[in-house]
């Protein structure tokens, strides 16, 4: 009968393995709730030379965010290529961490870098087959500041307008 109980009362023990499996559980769990972020809204607001050297120039890209998403979303880093006209002119990551209110919206920059000289001439080519002012497309990754989440991928493309 003590063989028995001690069968029975085994179970009930703690051990540092169960906790580490709920652990695990609960991570997971909470990682797939998050996971079903979905990628904030990337807009082009104004690209500003930094930089002018021959091989290689600098600008300061202003990006606007929108997040569609029901809760905040702290970003740690964007990384991008920046196309225009199909031709891929340059590639940035973000300046500094930030973050983006749920629903709601904020704008920062990327710092790319370029050089003219190879993406120019194919650029020129198509802007002036076309006749109007290029498109441009932005894409590449948002990486979360949130634990167990994998960077978030983005796409946007629009009109680019001169102002005036």
């Amino acid at each position: 009968m003590a063989q028995r109980d001690a069968m029975i009362s085994e179970p009930r023990r703690s051990t540092p393995g169960r906790l580490s499996a709920a652990l695990g559980v609960a991570a997971f769990l909470s990682a797939c709730a998050l996971s079903h972020l979905q990628a904030p809204v990337i807009t082009l607001v104004s690209v500003e030379l930094a930089d002018l050297q021959i091989q290689e120039q600098h600008f300061t890209v202003r990006l606007h965010a929108q997040n569609p998403n029901d809760r905040p979303l702290p970003i740690k880093s964007v990384s991008a290529t920046l196309q225009i006209a199909g031709v891929e002119v340059g590639q940035g990551k973000s300046a500094a961490p930030f973050s983006v209110p749920a629903h709601g919206d904020a704008e920062f920059d990327l710092l790319v870098t370029t050089n003219i000289a190879t993406s120019l001439p194919n650029l020129l080519r198509r802007v002036l087959q076309r006749g109007q002012l290029p498109e441009y497309q932005v894409s590449g990754w948002v990486n979360p500041d949130m634990a167990l989440l994998p960077p978030i991928p983005f796409a946007k493309s629009g009109q680019i307008v001169i102002p005036q």
